[in-house]
């Protein structure tokens, strides 16, 4: 049986919902990249604990989805599973998807990812429609850049003094907040 590639990156969300597809749209425009062999993107939708079976022997698992933290709209975290938690046991979850409960099952089968990172985006409005908001759309690249960098792909668009030039600051329960505009 063959591996799947080593990093994958899901992205999540319900794109009729407006701001709630965030997720869904990063992983399409990564997907619209040259990617290297060891890369696949998964659309997760609004996909529950079945996203199991994409995530078991990976190397890495990149999640990009909404958030609903009472932060700025727009504002950008980069969370480990464990930050996590707390959003999703307080309901602030915008859909159905159990990560967790994903990984979990991956654990018990001996199958789990070596690390998984989610890029989480405040939502502002995810009323019916397929636009994201005037203050989630604009961080739309920034959030593909950051899935990419984080994937270990190189960004041919933005050097490395870019990079380096834009700051994170650590916001409550030691979630990464990135407040790039």
């Amino acid at each position: 049986m063959q591996r799947p590639p080593s990093r994958l990156l899901v992205g999540v969300g319900n794109i009729l919902r407006g701001d709630d597809g965030i997720g869904v749209h990063v992983a399409h425009a990564v997907a619209s990249r040259r990617l290297p062999a060891d890369v696949e993107v998964y659309d997760a939708g609004c996909m529950g604990l079945e996203a199991a079976v994409y995530l078991k022997d990976r190397r890495l698992v990149v999640v990009v989805d909404s958030i609903d933290a009472g932060a700025e709209p727009g504002e950008i975290f980069r969370l480990s599973p464990e930050q996590l938690r707390p959003y999703l046991q307080t309901g602030v979850s915008l859909h159905d998807f159990h990560l967790l409960d994903a990984i979990e099952e991956t654990r018990m089968l001996g199958r789990a990812p070596g690390r998984v990172v989610v890029f989480a985006v405040q939502i502002a409005d995810v009323s019916p429609g397929m636009r994201l908001s005037g203050a989630v759309a604009p961080k739309l690249e920034s959030v593909v850049r950051l899935t990419l960098r984080e994937l270990g792909i190189s960004l041919t668009d933005q050097t490395t003094d870019d990079l380096a030039s834009q700051t994170c600051s650590f916001g409550a329960g030691g979630a990464e907040v990135l407040p790039w505009e």
